[in-house]
């Protein structure tokens, strides 16, 4: 075989390799609606993180499964995805008003800003509530609503 030749089937292989890597771009995700945290065992937790994400916003609240009260953790803003890919990050900003005292919203984070991530239809982000204590949470869609008693600190 003449060497010319020879590169024929690599160069046809190399283009049906490339061809089928192309993909076509996915929908950004639509994260609006309620988030409810993945709990880790069978317990029932006294309570869990439960969150709201509308159009420009994100609420996140403690829930309370006793008596299904709920406290306010994080209200702040929301950046919807602009295309498909995974991971989604979005840094919120704290969008609760500086005039409302920390005995209104006393569970209420008072940083000024939380990074959320978006992977495999899980909603992460990570708190820390001492000094020496960091966690990570996850949230998964909820299919089914809880309501969320209380009122949102609007701006």
């Amino acid at each position: 075989m003449k060497p010319r030749y020879a590169l024929l089937p690599l160069t046809l292989l190399l283009c049906l390799t490339l061809s089928a890597c192309r993909t076509e771009p996915k929908e950004p995700p639509d994260l609006r609606g309620q988030w409810q945290q993945v709990l880790g065992d069978d317990k029932e937790p006294d309570y869990y993180h439960l969150a709201r994400i509308t159009d420009d916003y994100i609420e996140i609240y403690y829930y309370y499964t006793a008596d299904g009260s709920t406290n306010l953790f994080w209200y702040g803003s929301f950046e919807p995805p602009e295309d498909g890919k995974e991971p989604y990050t979005w840094t919120s900003e704290n969008k609760l008003p500086e005039n409302i005292g920390p005995r209104v919203f006393r569970y209420a984070s008072r940083d000024a800003k939380r990074d959320f991530t978006y992977k495999n239809g899980l909603l992460s982000y990570t708190i820390a509530p001492s000094q020496a204590l960091r966690m990570n949470v996850t949230l998964e869609r909820v299919q089914e609503e809880v309501e969320i008693k209380g009122e949102v600190p609007y701006s």
